[in-house]
């Protein structure tokens, strides 16, 4: 009886304690896919299961290329985004402040929303090193522009940015 338990036990819990699989084949990709598909969603599949360095090598080396097919290249703006926060924060790779923020600026003079918010957070949140509330007050108000704009903005993001935009413009 005790023995059933476990081994109950064991394959419920197994799909918990696994991670995805990153194969190609496993994330919808096939051997023709484009590099920049490749490195998108392979990276994006280590992120989710919290490999952090494993997501930012994939995610380097689509920011990286030099020649990426029109149809692919928001995929190498979101890359930028999305290794601004891995720098920002020190998930699986080095903390590099300055770095993430450059990232998020390039990321923004191609389009990129999210990266707006990011900016504002990095500038707006005293406890960062990357503090500067003249920055912040720029950033935070065109973040909160663009969030109010949204049909159905997440709404933890915009009491951040109200927040945020009361603290710098208070």
């Amino acid at each position: 009886m005790r023995n059933s338990i476990l081994l109950i036990l064991v394959l419920f819990s197994a799909p918990v304690l696994s991670k995805e699989n990153c194969g190609l084949e496993s994330i919808g990709l096939e051997k023709s896919s484009t590099v920049a598909e490749k490195l998108y969603y392979t990276g994006t599949c280590h992120y989710r299961n919290k490999d952090y360095e494993l997501s930012a090598r994939s995610w380097e080396e689509l920011s990286n290329l030099k020649k990426v097919d029109p149809e692919f290249q928001g995929l190498q703006v979101d890359v930028l985004n999305n290794l601004g926060y891995l720098k920002f924060f020190g998930f699986g790779i080095k903390q590099d402040q300055k770095l993430a923020v450059s990232y998020w600026a390039k990321a923004v003079s191609l389009g990129h929303y999210e990266s707006e918010y990011h900016l504002c957070h990095a500038y707006a949140d005293k406890e960062q090193l990357t503090y500067n509330l003249a920055k912040a007050k720029k950033h935070c108000e065109k973040a909160l522009l663009i969030y109010k704009g949204m049909e159905n903005p997440d709404k933890d993001i915009m009491s951040t940015l109200k927040k945020y935009n009361a603290q710098v413009n208070g």
